[in-house]
């Protein structure tokens, strides 16, 4: 199957580098709205509407002020900057015309205009929506990174139409590895750089080596409890399990060439970290990277065998009773990961008046308990509610091929299922946490969980073909790859 940098280069031969494919021009369309409802949404949050007489905020926003930034507002800077990158860059998306390159100018200034337009407008709004802080960084911020965003599809539009467009067309299941490989190291490059409070002065950098951010000898960092130690080393190797896991899928390179490959991007990751000031660089993060390779390339392995019989024992029958047990033993013990994470140490509560504040404060707006802190801190917890109930949903979504399988249930009825598993799971843990008083339960939480849980059921379920055999079951294996 030829790669998407293949497909970028017969684009570019046939003159169709910016053209949208017609498959993806709606979803194109419901990621810009649904995107712009939540730019718009995230900048009213916590949503306190206060009144006041039009010509006195008139008055105030002519007086809007110009805000002196340190290091510890880049960040801010950054994110406002990058909250208009991709508003930019899908409404210029939908709006672009075939051919023509007077059109193609006038769509950007348009997309330009809308962009800055609604950017004064939020900041207008804003005005009445205390304690939302209103400034012209904000306003420049945000022109700044709708220009980004215009010129990122210029340059780059029509390759992502066209690998938004390979989803929806008849492909093996090794260009959905690949792809998914692609986002899964798009989300954690661009978490690896938060919270953007980035520095090239030596002068910084070596304050931050003086404040033990720096650490070249394994093992250093210091932790207050072991509990914590072992959390932080178990999650530095997850985090890259499933890297080597779709790598190994998507190719038949060597698994030691894919370990190597882990261990280049988390070196480079932590390259990256040594210029962003409140990150720690550590070679901990690249030994650990190469534990969760090699443990990514092995599962990879079993699953799907190396060798050319399809129906070699290893390969997985999913309706086979040594798979079933083995899914079990997986779902119970992932829903024990689950409890230990969200609910230690276990210090819960009965006592009713406190149970019925916590019941209170299930009334919060979506996101409300995520404006206050910083935006580092909110990006950790969406990622950090959502990727424990990504392999809820992958186990789900194979225990569900394997009933399908023996007993020919219908697809929708199976994914009904599974969503309300993934659901119950989730409100059981924010249940858990009303009683926990060093825990907030909420339904922005539970909202998170829930969509972890169905991110990782449908990924899964696009990935099994690769190593589901049996009767008329078995997949083609991919060409060998003779790229360099």
């Amino acid at each position: 199957m030829p790669s998407i940098d293949d497909q970028d280069r017969g684009a570019r031969r046939s003159g169709n580098l910016a053209t949208p494919a017609a498959p993806s021009q709606n979803l194109l369309w419901w990621l810009t709205l649904g995107y712009s409802a939540f730019v718009i949404y995230g900048s009213l949050v916590p949503l306190q509407f206060r009144p006041r007489p039009l010509g006195e905020a008139w008055e105030y926003f002519r007086r809007i002020p110009y805000l002196e930034l340190g290091i510890g507002s880049r960040a801010d800077w950054v994110a406002n900057i990058l909250l208009f990158v991709p508003l930019a860059f899908l409404w210029l998306g939908v709006l672009w015309p075939n051919r023509g390159w007077i059109a193609k100018a006038l769509a950007s200034s348009f997309v330009l205009i809308g962009c800055v337009g609604l950017s004064v407008a939020i900041e207008f709004t804003q005005i009445f929506f205390p304690p939302r802080t209103v400034s012209l960084n904000d306003i420049i911020a945000e022109s700044i990174g709708a220009v980004i965003g215009s010129l990122f599809w210029w340059s780059t539009g029509g390759r992502v139409m066209r690998w938004l467009a390979g989803w929806f067309e008849a492909h093996a299941p090794t260009g959905t590895a690949e792809r998914l490989l692609y986002a899964y190291l798009f989300l954690l490059f661009g978490y690896s750089v938060l919270p953007l409070d980035l520095t090239i002065s030596f002068i910084e950098i070596y304050h931050k080596w003086r404040e033990g951010k720096v650490l070249l000898v394994p093992f250093s960092a210091a932790y207050e409890t072991g509990a914590q130690r072992a959390y932080a080393l178990l999650a530095d190797i997850a985090i890259w399990i499933p890297a080597a896991f779709l790598w190994k899928l998507s190719s038949l390179r060597p698994g030691r060439k894919i370990v190597l490959y882990v261990l280049a991007c988390a070196t480079i990751i932590e390259v990256l970290q040594l210029f962003v000031y409140s990150r720690v660089t550590s070679i901990t993060d690249v030994l650990m990277a190469g534990c969760g390779g090699a443990i990514g390339v092995a599962l990879a392995r079993w699953l799907r065998p190396s060798t050319g019989d399809q129906r070699s024992p290893r390969s997985a029958d999913f309706s086979g009773g040594y798979f079933a047990l083995l899914w079990i033993l997986a779902l119970a013990g992932w829903a024990g990961v689950l409890m230990v994470v969200f609910w230690y140490p276990f210090d819960f509560s009965t006592d009713w008046g406190f149970v019925h504040g916590r019941l209170a404060a299930l009334k919060r707006v979506p996101f409300e308990a995520y404006y206050f802190g910083t935006e580092f801190r909110a990006v950790t917890e969406v990622f950090h509610k959502t990727g424990f109930f990504f392999p809820l949903g992958a186990l789900l979504a194979v225990g569900a091929a394997g009933i399908r399988r023996r007993l020919a249930v219908p697809a929708v009825l199976m994914h009904v299922a599974s969503a309300l598993v993934v659901a119950c799971a989730a409100a059981g843990i924010e249940i858990g946490q009303l009683f926990l008083p060093d825990k907030i339960a909420d339904t922005t939480d539970w909202l998170l969980e829930t969509f972890g849980g169905l991110v990782g059921y449908f990924c899964l379920r696009m990935l099994i073909p690769l190593w589901q055999s049996g009767r008329g079951n078995a997949m083609p294996r991919p060409a060998p790859d003779r790229r360099r």
